[in-house]
């Protein structure tokens, strides 16, 4: 096309500018439906919503294969909550009789029984051979959005409850009392003064660094690290707070906040460390309690897929000489499960299989729920053979397929997961044979 044929100006919306891109329009648009990576659907709506077209990307968007579609051609209702199903379908209806485009975001079935989140626009077309109103749409897969949003969400929420907590401790540490402690490096001398209601003691005990190594003042567990810290005040300035299980307030141990600071002489030299240790068991427990929600799935009880990663890979670095093993654990036909009995039974079904599978392996692993119907987890110490075989007696009780790889401190999580999830893909398609 010479540059004096060229239009003034091209608009791509333009239909009739079309044959510009080629002779055969009904290919072009053959070819982008099938190419696009948005789910296109052509929608005809009556008492329900009958499917007149979807493209690839429709089926990939909701987890399904074409074939295993056909009943929900019919129907496209069926495999959306009852909820949202009749809300799209009454937007449709308020929006048709005036040729109005539609948005809406609907949640949906996948094959494999889990929710996702779709969301849907449409533009009417004129239907030439029947009255009923006609859509042509365009679905997008947002469900990683809303679980983000959802995440973020929670942990706002957990978070608000946090600085909460710390403004409480704020106020705690200005007005209340406690106990102060000076100790005297040259000396090895700590003077307790205790300034509590009714208890305003001085106690010193001489010959101090001997009489923590036996003390029950501090929990054995923290008592090298209490010693540690208590000896770098001594060589250097420190202004500094430790917390750790101490039964200085009575009745068991209790977790506890020590405040020091190292006092210098004109020469830079530390005579003394000064400190204040405060009773935070409460404040403690609480912040643990927070934690543990942002960390763990309220249904199962086992770790998030992202804190399951990251706890995955503290337990690899805590031993690197260790032998390890990943699994993934799909339990089978779960979105049957769920359409049968209901979903209730099927969270039922999900409990119970976290609860076998942290009983199969106790202490010997970390496990987390991945997401809807999958498990992931990371063994220690065990062999491929002690793995597989505590698998296999969970699924007597639970029935599910698993892929198990052997994983190190230096591999990628992400790619030791992909190659269990083939071989647990592999061990599924050699059941059905099987069947």
């Amino acid at each position: 096309m010479t540059r004096e044929h060229e239009p003034e100006t091209m608009d791509i919306s333009d239909y009739h500018r079309l044959h510009y891109l080629g002779d055969d329009v009904n290919e072009i648009l053959e070819s982008v439906l099938k190419n696009i990576r948005a789910g296109i659907g052509l929608l005809e709506v009556g008492e329900s919503i009958r499917a007149l077209y979807l493209n690839e990307a429709y089926f990939q968007c909701i987890g399904y294969k074409k074939e295993d579609y056909d009943k929900e051609i019919q129907n496209v209702l069926s495999t959306l909550l009852p909820e949202d199903a009749a809300g799209f379908l009454a937007c449709i209806r308020e929006n048709a009789p005036e040729g109005r485009s539609i948005f809406y975001i609907i949640r949906g079935y996948r094959k494999n029984g889990e929710i996702g989140w779709f969301e849907v626009r449409g533009e009417p077309l004129e239907n030439r051979i029947g009255e009923n109103p006609i859509y042509l749409t365009v679905i997008s897969d947002i469900t990683a959005e809303k679980e983000s949003e959802a995440q973020v969400g929670e942990l706002k929420k957990i978070n608000d409850e946090l600085v909460l907590q710390q403004e409480r401790y704020k106020i705690l540490e200005a007005t209340a009392k406690g106990l102060l402690f000076e100790y005297y490096p040259e000396k090895d001398t700590m003077v307790f003064s205790y300034n509590l209601p009714g208890n305003k003691k001085r106690r010193e005990i001489r010959n101090y660094s001997v009489h923590m190594k036996n003390s029950p003042f501090v929990h054995s567990s923290h008592r090298k690290m209490f010693r540690e810290a208590l000896q770098e005040a001594c060589e250097k300035e420190v202004d500094k707070s430790l917390e750790y299980l101490s039964s200085i307030s009575g009745g068991g141990y209790r977790w506890h906040l020590t405040h020091y600071k190292s006092i210098l002489n004109n020469e830079g030299k530390v005579i003394s460390v000064i400190g204040r240790i405060q009773d935070i068991h409460e404040e403690y427990m609480e912040k643990e309690k927070l934690n543990y929600r942002a960390e763990t799935d309220g249904l199962t009880g086992l770790y998030r897929k992202e804190a399951a990663f990251d706890k995955m890979r503290e337990y690899m670095v805590e031993a690197p000489a260790e032998t390890y093993y990943f699994s993934l654990v799909d339990l089978d036909h779960f979105k049957q499960i769920n359409d049968l009995h209901g979903h209730q039974y099927g969270d039922k079904i999900l409990q119970q299989t976290a609860q076998a599978l942290s009983a199969g392996f106790g202490e010997n692993a970390v496990i987390g729920r991945f997401g809807g119907d999958e498990f992931i987890i990371l063994t220690r110490g065990l062999s491929d053979g002690e793995v597989r075989q505590i698998l296999l007696d969970v699924r007597e009780h639970c029935s599910f397929c698993f892929g198990t790889v052997k994983a190190g401190p230096e591999d990628p999580l992400m790619e030791v997961f992909e190659e269990a999830d083939k071989r647990m893909y592999h061990q599924k398609a050699l059941r059905r044979e099987g069947n």
